[in-house]
């Protein structure tokens, strides 16, 4: 996968701001603002914990030493340390220091842990975690939506689905109306519950433009529209039974990128 991490100095202080194909999914999903010295730090962490550089079982470095690896604050470092912490990855215990949990305790619905395992190279396990969830979500709520849907539902699914179109050769806006695509799906469920769980798959819909070069995912996003289009037809057409076959057809085509997983 093609992650494309670029890498520059935080203003007064010695943090490496990483930036990444992620940031505007993060500004959107994320539970952790990638702004400011402290956002900056947690997600930095974040990464070395997910990416194993701070492997399970492992002791954090204490204070005085993040203070003189980063150049930040005790305060800074303690608050990041409580948010690593509420995320289920890390394990803070007075005069022993900052342990990283079992990976079990980490809270894999956090839209933040789900980035950086993507940001870090996902593993097989996360993939096929996600390539699972998509398949029991999706077309469920695709057959909700169709018996559920009211008109200003599939106005907002075909307006999606006509910027997929427009956007054919511009993999970035091509993938941000996929994604609205697919949220317009979950809402039209009208289940406040159900049309939330969008944010447990956005991140799997919207690495997709990062599983290959740019022509090749030009081409998947081509091939992928009369699958769309015949979700669509399903959902307008108020048939739960063509919609939830639609899109299993739809994920099928999309499998194909993770037949190693």
């Amino acid at each position: 996968m093609k992650h494309g991490l670029d890498a520059v100095s935080a203003p007064e202080s010695k943090l490496i701001i990483t930036q990444s194909p992620f940031d505007a999914f993060v500004r959107k999903y994320g539970t952790t603002p990638r702004r400011g010295v402290f956002g900056y730090f947690v997600h930095e962490l974040g990464r070395r914990i997910v990416g194993g550089r701070y492997p399970v079982g492992t002791t954090l470095p204490n204070e005085p030493d993040l203070v003189e690896q980063f150049g930040i604050s005790r305060t800074v470092i303690r608050e990041a340390m409580k948010c690593l912490a509420g995320k289920g990855l890390v394990e803070i215990k007075t005069r022993v220091g900052t342990r990283v949990k079992e990976r079990s305790n980490w809270h894999h619905l956090d839209t933040d842990v789900m980035v950086w395992y993507y940001e870090t190279g996902p593993s097989v396990e996360i993939m096929r975690s996600i390539k699972d969830l998509r398949l029991a979500l999706e077309p469920e709520a695709t057959a909700r939506a169709a018996a559920r849907c009211t008109d200003e539902d599939i106005a907002a699914i075909r307006s999606a689905y006509e910027d997929m179109v427009s956007s054919i050769g511009d993999i970035n806006t091509n993938a941000d109306a996929d994604l609205r695509f697919h949220t317009a799906i979950f809402a039209a469920t009208h289940n406040m519950i159900y049309s939330q769980l969008i944010d447990l798959i956005a991140v799997g819909i919207y690495a997709n433009r990062t599983l290959s070069g740019h022509e090749d995912v030009a081409e998947g996003q081509k091939s992928a529209l009369p699958y769309h289009k015949a979700i669509l037809d399903a959902i307008a057409g108020r048939d739960a039974d063509a919609a939830l076959l639609a899109s299993r057809r739809l994920l099928d085509s999309w499998l194909v990128n993770y037949r190693d997983f």
